[in-house]
């Protein structure tokens, strides 16, 4: 049993509000990849990093399809909690694997759990993104616990973050209608033991267009979180003046900088997550974490380029910098639907020229490197300016 199509609708004032956590959120993660200022971050926090902002992102796109899916139906109680659970998890970001490691795994166990039981109190199940309402990953995650080492510790969680990966992309392709009689009758039975009665489950319809709504909101939030990091960076230097080299290459990194962050918007809005999505949840989600995951490494390099314009990027900092520009590129191009024609040259050049740039990066100032990204990007944009129809 299939709900009716949901009809057209924009982000509620709720969920709008529940969206500022994510600010929070992607600035203490972005911390994380900040290091010293001679040998950037180790590997410790860019794993950390990608497996904290992966947990995240589970949970806001749990909650993000569970508001999508009951619209005006939705519990307020319900969106808060997971709000405040989101927070603290944020809170617990800065620490990385240390004292507070535990309270993160616990605060995603608790937001999971409850985001999943709000959505089976709706009375849907949504199975084109299983881990909305049955998160198959949570049990590394409890075992973490009696695990101190560091290494283990993250392990364990990246283990299960890709049991739920795993579940939600490749279960959905199943017989969705058998699955549903399944937990249906599964349902039946415990009714009757509780002798209490228990609506039967129907499958939920994702509404497209708020969806891409939603996950466009959020690439903003990260393009925003870039602009601060730039910003910031750029406030903390002493002198301003143009004279001398230093002076121009820091006049060079922002205007490059800010022309970088330009095209990545004007990227996503032509060709990314701002309208109605034509991809099952099960293509479009995992693109969109490349995505903003790759605008947040973006982010912390350009603070870091700009606080030493004249100097060579730390390795670390220059290949997330640089390889963010990259997968931001290819995922912006799978998602355009290109047909392979001359154009493809282009896109592809502009996925590759980051990447060379990273190469160069121990020879050439942070200044020039953020230059020939934003050439790389412009190339990769010209490619994908027109982008062909069905009929050629």
């Amino acid at each position: 049993m299939t709900e009716p199509e949901p009809s057209d609708r924009h982000a509620s004032w709720l969920e709008l509000f529940f969206d500022l956590v994510v600010v929070v959120a992607v600035n203490q993660l972005a911390h994380l990849l900040h290091g010293s200022a001679h040998h950037g971050p180790d590997g410790l926090h860019i794993a950390t990093f990608f497996t904290l902002y992966l947990a995240i992102w589970l949970v806001w796109t749990t909650y993000t399809l569970y508001s999508n899916v009951v619209a005006e139906r939705v519990r307020e109680r319900s969106m808060f909690v997971g709000m405040a659970g989101i927070a603290t998890m944020a809170a617990a970001v800065p620490t990385g694997m240390g004292e507070r490691a535990d309270v993160f795994a616990a605060l995603y166990l608790v937001t999971s759990v409850l985001g999943v039981s709000s959505f089976t109190r709706s009375g849907r199940i949504l199975l084109s993104w299983g881990a909305a309402t049955r998160n198959a990953g949570l049990l590394p995650w409890i075992a973490s616990f009696w695990v101190e080492e560091p290494w283990w510790k993250l392990s364990l969680w990246i283990f299960g973050l890709g049991v739920t990966l795993w579940f939600s992309v490749l279960t959905s392709r199943g017989d969705g209608q058998r699955v549903i009689e399944m937990m249906n009758e599964r349902l039946a039975r415990r009714a009757a033991r509780s002798r209490r009665e228990m609506p039967p489950l129907v499958e939920a319809t994702v509404n497209p267009g708020h969806l891409g709504e939603r996950l466009g909101l959020f690439v903003i939030i990260v393009l925003g979180e870039a602009m601060l990091q730039l910003v910031g960076a750029v406030g903390e230097v002493e002198d301003w003046s143009p004279g001398g080299g230093r002076g121009w290459l820091l006049l060079l990194t922002v205007a490059a900088a800010f022309g970088l962050l330009v095209a990545l918007w004007w990227l996503n809005v032509r060709f990314g997550f701002a309208e109605e999505t034509r991809f099952p949840p099960r293509v479009v989600l995992p693109a969109h974490f490349v995505a903003i995951a790759a605008i947040t490494t973006v982010a912390a390099g350009l603070g870091t380029a700009a606080a030493g314009v004249g100097e060579h990027l730390p390795a670390a900092s220059a290949w997330l910098l640089c390889a963010g520009v990259s997968a931001y590129l290819l995922v912006i191009t799978l998602l355009s639907r290109q047909r392979l024609s001359w154009r493809t040259a282009a896109t592809a050049a502009g996925v590759v020229v980051p990447l060379v740039a990273a190469v160069l990066a121990p020879w050439l100032p942070a200044a020039v490197v953020v230059v020939l990204l934003l050439a790389g990007c412009l190339v990769g944009a010209a490619g994908l300016r027109a982008p062909l129809t069905s009929n050629g």
